[in-house]
């Protein structure tokens, strides 16, 4: 992990014209895991039952999943950074907005807004980010804004728990659409620095949809694999409340310590991941491998400490994952489909999260929490199994290839092998 800190602090020293790109998302990131708790709260108490909070945590998904491909496709053709300054701006409106609606349907319809917002920065940030760091650092900056993200996700509920003492959800939702604004400020500072896209050496891989871009084994094999971590990780979200509560018998304090021991696993597996070198695929591998093991030593844990030592071990394979599948899509998929790509990928993974709400909840109330873990630690060792040999036997069939121009301002350049 030093190797991995150093690098990222090599990130943020080297790459000053992608400080902004990295602050901006940091101080969105707090705003977003903030911003997160009071919307569920909002929710409750102005839709008045649990439905509420159920309709914006699906309104959140659901844009992801329909379109996905779409907005991948709408990146690559007006431009990343354009396209997340755009997402930022639509997410800081709809935020706004929630604010001051009153009733279901206008706040589960400002909520759609927002995840469409969301559907749109996520594979839009993703495919920006090698266009404003060399590409030598490439793995170190996926490590930074992966540790961002999760010290967001860490540190905003805490704000939000602070905040919510004497303050309604409401000033929390504002605070929120502030920090979408304030990033989309920040992005501009970017314009006139990001790496221009070469145009593609051939006319239908510029012209190619989702369908073409699935006829690439590797992407095929990454966007499932991510998809079936997904779904493995997300399995657990009833069921670490189940083993804490009924299982191990150490109630909400115990739950409460379960998810901020996988919260520091996540944001330990981004630094790791954090690292250029040629080992990136093996970190993928290791990575499933790691949350394999955490599911299945936290579903047969006898107390609370073991378990959180393991929930933390499956946090960890999970961070480092996101940073790794990241980086090869990055590497090993041309840069012009690199938003169709993302887009893709938010949709699988969506898809994979909405799957495991639902099959998580159906097997923990049926069969118990430990059953739940042990099961989605099974099915991760499957993942694994299936990754190990979708990556040993596929091989780009478009690849990219660099001829350096100079040293700011290197050229790339698509070749059919």
């Amino acid at each position: 992990m030093v190797n991995g800190r150093t690098q990222l602090r090599g990130v943020w020293r080297s790459e000053r014209r992608a400080r902004w790109f990295f602050a901006a998302h940091l101080q969105n990131a707090l705003g977003t895991g903030a911003g997160y708790v009071a919307l569920l709260v909002l929710a409750f108490d102005r839709i008045g039952s649990a439905w509420g909070a159920t309709a914006v945590l699906l309104a959140d998904l659901v844009p992801a999943m329909l379109l996905g491909p779409a907005l991948g496709r709408a990146i690559d053709r007006s431009g990343r950074l354009r396209c997340a300054m755009l997402a930022d701006l639509v997410g800081g409106l709809a935020f706004a907005g929630i604010v001051f609606a009153h009733g279901a349907i206008p706040l589960v319809a400002l909520a759609l807004v927002a995840g469409v917002g969301s559907a749109l920065f996520r594979p839009a940030t993703c495919a920006l980010l090698p266009a404003i760091v060399d590409e030598r650092r490439l793995g170190a900056a996926n490590g930074l804004f992966g540790a961002m993200r999760e010290t967001g996700q860490l540190l905003g509920p805490a704000l939000a728990a602070g905040v919510l003492v004497f303050a309604g959800p409401e000033a929390i939702i504002g605070f929120n659409a502030v920090t979408f604004l304030v990033a989309m400020l920040m992005l501009s500072r970017l314009r006139g620095h990001v790496r221009p896209v070469a145009a593609p050496e051939h006319e239908r891989t510029e012209s190619g949809g989702v369908l073409s871009l699935l006829r690439e084994p590797i992407v095929r094999s990454l966007v499932g694999t991510s998809g079936a971590v997904m779904l493995v990780a997300g399995a657990t979200n009833v069921a670490e409340l189940v083993i804490a509560q009924r299982d191990l018998g150490v109630g909400s304090t115990g739950f409460a310590l379960l998810v901020s021991a996988f919260g520091c696993g996540m944001l330990a597996g981004s630094i790791l991941g954090g690292r250029d070198d040629a080992s990136v695929t093996r970190r993928y591998l290791s990575a499933i491998a790691l949350l394999a093991v955490g599911l299945l030593g936290t579903g047969g844990a006898p107390v609370l400490p073991l378990a959180m030592l393991s929930f933390a071990l499956a946090g960890v394979g999970n961070g480092l994952f996101l940073v790794a599948v990241r980086v090869l899509m990055q590497r090993r998929i041309p840069e012009h489909l690199h938003g169709r790509a993302f887009g893709l990928q938010d949709a699988v993974d969506s898809w994979g999260f909405g799957a495991a709400i639902l099959t998580g909840g159906a097997l923990a109330a049926s069969l118990g929490g430990r059953a739940t873990f042990l099961l989605a630690g099974a099915f991760a060792l499957v993942v694994l199994f299936a990754a190990a040999r979708a990556v040993s036997a596929t091989r780009p069939s478009i690849s990219i290839r660099r001829t350096s121009v100079n040293r700011e301002e290197p050229s790339w350049v698509v070749s059919g092998s």
